[in-house]
């Protein structure tokens, strides 16, 4: 084959497998912190620095080796987090079984109100309080709801995920062994 031939199957196939390969991965949310989220990618998550724990005890992400982890930064403040939340229930119960530990990560702005917020809402996931917003700090937080999903080694896969792909994220990574 001659070198142009080559080049132009080359090209084909990106064209053709490599958005076929990249569509099966959740779709990432576009931001101002993009360029720092995708160095972040694909390693060790950041440690969480959370207080305050309802349904759990105190969690690690050290800990956690060999489940899958959502992280959900949430504010009591938020009312589309506030509407997630009958979802966000079934999501940890779905997957639970599975691996998944699914964590909210509570903005300290107003955090005083969350053990009232969880009683009356009905959050059966775990959630803390992010001391003085560092998790969020670390994390490149720029929203609420923000998610972001680690897998069973702990590495950061996809950071500041689309809401939509939340679920399609989960699946993936619990598919891995």
């Amino acid at each position: 084959m001659r070198a142009l031939d080559i080049l132009a199957l080359g090209v084909l196939f990106v064209l053709v497998v490599g958005p076929a390969h990249c569509a099966d991965e959740p779709r990432l949310e576009e931001n101002d912190q993009r360029a720092a989220l995708n160095k972040m990618q694909g390693k060790l998550a950041p440690p969480l620095m959370l207080t305050n724990w309802i349904n759990s005890k105190p969690l690690k992400l050290d800990e956690l080796k060999g489940k899958v982890v959502l992280l959900e930064f949430w504010a009591t403040w938020c009312p589309s987090c506030i509407s997630m939340i009958p979802h966000h229930n079934e999501l940890a119960k779905k997957y639970a079984d599975q691996g998944l530990v699914f964590i909210g990560i509570c903005d300290e702005d107003q955090a005083e109100k969350m053990p009232a917020l969880a009683k009356k809402t009905g959050i059966q996931y775990p959630i803390a309080v992010d001391i003085n917003n560092a998790t969020s700090h670390r994390y490149k937080c720029d929203s609420t709801p923000d998610f972001y999903l680690i897998d069973r080694k702990g590495i950061l896969r996809w950071p500041d995920i689309e809401t939509d792909d939340v679920e399609k994220g989960i699946q993936l990574l619990l598919k891995e062994k």
